[in-house]
């Protein structure tokens, strides 16, 4: 029985406790409270519109009278043209609070060069009318780029193409195209293609090696706007083959926000030399001049980069007359390898020992570029005497063709002799 009485007494305590509490009045006078209760869209992008909404309630049990509302916008806040700064609330009833509070809106252009993260932004209200201004605390909007931008603006490399074996600088030049600083930026080139399988895993390298450095590279910030450009010393194989490679990229960054981003991307390059091709008499029966013959041109590939589509063209002058086709199609030659172009052509009687022979040709390499070159070769002739001399053209041989001639005769007369009195004996 006392222990109901003793509970009784506690809960009775309990609710005059409560009772003075809710009934209690909270103040006498006006008691003004501002709150930022939301913000549209969150975070804001720099460059477009963020809408705020504040309710003021009063908290007192006095009205508020000729409420005037005020934002203070600055950067990177700013109102359209013609908008204006303040509200005129009116009046606020004591204890209108939560749902009855009033709600004030203003729409905001955050600047294209906000930065991101909390940025400040000040009101004020005014009780009487204007005179006098309160300001209720501070207010931050968060702000935000849609996405943090970093572009592969520019790839150069020197010299270009590259040349197998030797050292070539790689140039990516970066881009920051968001709207703040993007910070811890690491540029990795892949030359190492890793293919994963259910049951193997392959390897596929590039013919390519990172001289002086390693194959990342780090920027430490790049600002909003702004570009960096980042080297690598790369050397192609020495028996790497004229061709566009494609190498993988990988960019990893972070924004002021620490925001981790990573993205792919794919750059390409040219591996080669310019061809070395080089034309030479290879033969000919021409030795003396006003005589027709035969001369066959070699064109020798000399360099590390392979040729194609060669056509080769001899060009008639007061020294030769072309009899064949003067154009010769050839095709590709590969690298230390040569393919001969035949003519026939008839030598002018002229008074000049060596016959220019004047060719136009040209040909493609590996990645398309056009090449077009003449060249002028010079055929040697001789007079008569000095072919006989050198026994060339069949001149120093006619004295054996006679001599043969003679044979024959003395064979076939002895012959003939031999016949004769065999017969007559018979």
């Amino acid at each position: 029985m006392k222990k109901e009485i003793k509970s009784i007494g506690v809960l009775f305590v309990m609710l005059i406790v409560c009772a003075s509490v809710c009934l209690a009045p909270v103040s006498e006078s006006v008691n003004i409270d501002v709150s930022l209760i939301n913000q549209n869209p969150d975070p804001a992008e720099p460059g477009k519109y963020v809408e705020l909404k504040w309710k003021v309630e009063n908290m007192g049990s006095s009205n508020a009278e000729n409420v005037i509302f005020e934002i203070l916008p600055k950067f990177p806040f700013s109102l359209d043209p013609g908008e204006s700064t303040t509200q005129n609330i009116g009046s606020v009833w004591g204890r209108q609070i939560g749902d009855n509070g009033v709600i004030v809106t203003y729409r905001l252009k955050v600047d294209e060069n906000a930065v991101e993260g909390q940025n400040e932004i000040e009101i004020r209200y005014s009780l009487d009318n204007g005179i006098n201004w309160q300001k209720p605390g501070k207010f931050y909007i968060n702000i935000r780029t849609h996405d943090a931008i970093l572009n592969v603006k520019k790839v150069s490399y020197d010299p270009d193409p590259m040349p197998p074996g030797k050292k070539t600088v790689l140039s990516i030049e970066l881009e920051n195209m968001a709207d703040s600083l993007l910070k811890d930026i690491k540029i990795s080139l892949n030359l190492i293609t890793i293919l994963q399988s259910a049951t193997s895993i392959s390897y596929t390298e590039l013919p390519f090696s990172c001289f002086g450095t390693t194959n990342q590279q780090v920027i430490k910030n790049i600002g909003a706007g702004k570009t960096k450009t980042v080297e690598f010393t790369l050397i192609p194989d020495p028996d790497a083959a004229s061709d566009v490679y494609k190498i993988p990229i990988t960019i990893e960054y972070s924004d002021e926000l620490g925001t981790n981003y990573s993205k792919s991307e794919v750059i390409g390059v040219v591996v080669g030399d310019e061809p070395i091709l080089e034309p030479i008499i290879d033969s000919t029966n021409i030795y003396t001049k006003g005589k027709v013959g035969e001369v066959d041109i070699s064109f020798v590939n000399k360099g590390t980069t392979d040729v194609k589509l060669l056509d080769v063209e001899l060009k008639e002058s007061d020294y030769v007359k072309v009899i064949s086709s003067p154009e010769v199609y050839l095709g590709n030659i590969d690298s230390d390898d040569y393919e001969i172009a035949e003519f026939k052509i008839y030598v002018n009687d002229l008074d000049d020992s060596r016959v220019p022979l004047i060719i136009n040709y040209n040909y493609l390499d590996p990645t398309n570029n056009k090449y077009e070159k003449q060249e002028t070769l010079y055929l040697d002739v001789y007079s008569s005497k000095e072919a006989k001399k050198y026994n060339l053209d069949g001149a120093g041989g006619s004295s054996g063709g006679i001599f043969a001639v003679i044979i024959i005769i003395v064979i076939g007369y002895f012959g003939y002799r031999w016949w004769k009195k065999r017969k007559k004996h018979q």
